[in-house]
């Protein structure tokens, strides 16, 4: 993706502005797939530089790269400027992203009227099902590690859970056995490994349940956002 940039940065160098403005909105395009959001903006603002009547190409990508930095508030003011579109197809994808975008600054009220104009079935359940289930709570997901495998349980991981409730249980039994034998070195070093596996069970049911919230809220915009535009 860099180097078709650079290829489409030479091109725009030698064409006049209404051409050159397109394939600086290509190099862009290639620069946010390469996950080069700054190299991006930078091109969509010498294209809207030489791009004097249709705007909504370097619009519709600046909604998107704003939306892969995260920055939420740039990009619903984009897709909230886009709903404005003589095209239906721009006005439903913009209003999609809208919802999507509510959806992840924690704003599920502001997102169902959203969803509801959609008039999409799938996106519409998918909403409704988020709402009505919990995210799971990371604090207690580390309370419940404190019971090896019991964190990742909780947030639904159960093979990674009964690993490593078998893996701390084997340890324990290395530390009881090495002791009764007085085999202090491999007491020592059983232990060791046992507290590594033992905190990893605590930290792994923060994360596990961090990675439960972040999937299903990720389910659910896929949901909502349906086809894209620019993809």
């Amino acid at each position: 993706h860099r180097e078709a940039a650079l290829e489409y940065r030479r091109l725009a160098e030698h064409e006049p502005a209404g051409r050159a403005a397109g394939y600086r909105w290509a190099a862009a395009y290639a620069y946010w797939q390469a996950g080069s959001l700054a190299d991006a903006t930078r091109q969509l603002d010498r294209a809207q530089d030489d791009l004097s009547t249709n705007e909504l190409p370097v619009s519709v990508l600046r909604a998107e790269i704003a939306r892969s930095g995260r920055q939420w508030d740039e990009a619903s003011f984009y897709y909230e400027g886009l709903q404005a579109s003589a095209a239906p197809d721009v006005r439903q994808f913009a209003l999609r992203r809208l919802a999507s975008t509510r959806l992840a600054q924690g704003r599920a009220g502001e997102a169902a009227p959203l969803v509801g104009d959609l008039a999409d079935p799938a996106a519409t359940a998918a909403l409704a099902d988020y709402t009505a289930r919990h995210d799971r709570l990371p604090w207690l997901g580390g309370l419940l590690g404190t019971i090896p495998g019991a964190g990742y349980m909780y947030s639904g991981e159960w093979s990674t859970g009964f690993r490593s409730l078998i893996l701390n249980a084997l340890f324990i039994y290395g530390m009881v056995e090495t002791a009764d034998d007085e085999s202090w070195g491999a007491f020592a070093a059983i232990t060791f490994f046992e507290l590594t596996w033992y905190s990893g069970s605590i930290y792994g049911g923060i994360d596990a349940a961090h990675r439960h919230n972040q999937q299903r809220l990720n389910d659910c915009r896929d949901a909502i956002d349906g086809l894209t535009l620019v993809e």
